[in-house]
């Protein structure tokens, strides 16, 4: 048996994030998709100057850091959805650049990334009142889910 390659990683990737954001039933070929970003988490070092960056490169405006988004600064883009920016939360956390998509029901979703191979890293967890994440690793890359 040969050993999994990047591109199987991709398929496989891709189709646990289509498997989250899904709806039961035969898809009507006709509707605009509704996976939509919701959040994009910046995790990195120095917040001040990838703030400052992103206002300037994309516009974005920033406000004081959220205590129930990990003291991330977070900018509202024209599509609604948030970007934030904040430090690592622990030694060894790592700089990284997550994205969390919308689902309609995270521990479906979360069942489904699983079943694609995914492994869960965090498991859907109530988030004050902006909702519930969770985030799941395939392979290298690392995806959210985010509940309203």
């Amino acid at each position: 048996m040969k050993a999994p390659t990047s591109r199987t990683y991709v398929l496989v990737s891709a189709l646990a994030l289509l498997a989250g954001c899904r709806t039961p039933g035969t898809p009507d070929r006709n509707e605009t998709p509704t996976t939509r970003m919701h959040y994009l988490e910046v995790v990195c070092r120095d917040v001040e100057a990838q703030c400052a960056a992103l206002e300037q490169v994309h516009g974005l405006s920033f406000g004081l850091p959220v205590a129930d988004l990990g003291q991330a600064r977070v900018a509202r883009a024209k599509d609604g959805s948030l970007v934030g920016v904040r430090a690592p939360l622990a030694e060894h956390e790592q700089p990284i650049i997550r994205t969390y998509l919308e689902v309609k029901d995270i521990a479906n979703a979360m069942h489904q990334a699983q079943a694609a191979g995914a492994v869960v890293a965090y498991p859907p967890t109530p988030q004050g009142d902006t909702g519930t994440w969770a985030i799941y690793f395939l392979g290298d890359v690392q995806f959210g889910l985010w509940q309203r």
